[in-house]
């Protein structure tokens, strides 16, 4: 009866293999580059927007190269930060000259421009020393832009391969509305900024065609509603947000084509 006992022993201590564990999740693959991201941020020397967008591009798989520009004055320093356009001139040659190295060194690698409010300002007025210098940069993008709206961005968009995204909104009345009146653009005029409600663009038929060939690539985003979902409510400090940053800002900084906005 042995062999009895065996069996039953063997029929009730049998117990089914379990299957293997399933094999981790791959952790999404880094895009590696030499890519280079330049922030200018607004006035007062906070750099909210650009410390912000350098954890979010970290935080998306982008390893590039992000330098968050300190061109003011210092913490607290917004009215000169705003009036002093010979310094915004000296930052933006500083700039410029960090641009034409990088490009230099890692030929063929996209660069990309952010600017926020005030430091739209430099941004733009990089793009223009880069004009003719051979260096052309892959995506500017302008947030709250404080310059004027009728500014004339030709000879920026002339060194821009793809396009210069600038969000606004009717919404900013408080910085770029009653604030740039009182205390002036940063070119100084006294108007609501391009922020608030955009740029102007020429008219074909009317203005220079090179002009209007070169706004081609200004690609303007009005605030929308459904904006408000990432923190970003039309208000001047919405697009520091970081949900707001990951969403519309770092698609921008890809060579892929833009998503709708």
């Amino acid at each position: 009866m042995s062999w009895i006992t065996n069996l039953l022993i063997g029929l009730f201590a049998w117990s089914p293999k379990p299957p293997p564990a399933p094999a981790p999740a791959p952790a999404p693959a880094e895009i590696r580059s030499e890519a280079l991201v330049v922030v200018a941020d607004g006035i007062g020397g906070f750099d909210l927007c650009g410390r912000a967008l350098a954890r979010v591009i970290k935080a998306s798989g982008l390893s590039y190269t992000t330098r968050v520009v300190r061109w003011g004055h210092g913490v607290g320093r917004w009215y000169a930060d705003l009036s002093n356009a010979a310094n915004c001139d000296a930052r933006a040659d500083e700039v410029a000259e960090t641009v034409r190295l990088h490009h230099d060194a890692h030929p063929g690698e996209p660069i990309f421009l952010v600017g926020k409010s005030g430091g739209c300002a430099v941004i733009v007025k990089v793009l223009e020393r880069l004009s003719g210098s051979g260096v052309v940069v892959e995506r500017v993008v302008l947030l709250a832009p404080a310059l004027s709206p009728g500014y004339d961005l030709t000879k920026a968009l002339g060194s821009v391969r793809r396009d210069v995204s600038v969000f606004w909104s009717p919404l900013d009345v408080i910085i770029l509305g009653a604030g740039t009146r009182i205390f002036g653009t940063s070119d100084r005029v006294w108007c609501s900024g391009a922020g608030r409600v955009g740029f102007l663009r020429p008219k074909a038929g009317t203005d220079d065609p090179a002009r209007v060939a070169a706004y081609k690539k200004l690609r303007q985003i009005r605030w929308s509603p459904r904006m408000s979902s990432t923190g970003y409510l039309g208000g001047h400090l919405g697009p520091d947000s970081p949900r707001f940053l990951k969403k519309y800002v770092v698609p921008l900084l890809r060579v892929e084509p833009p998503p709708e906005c």
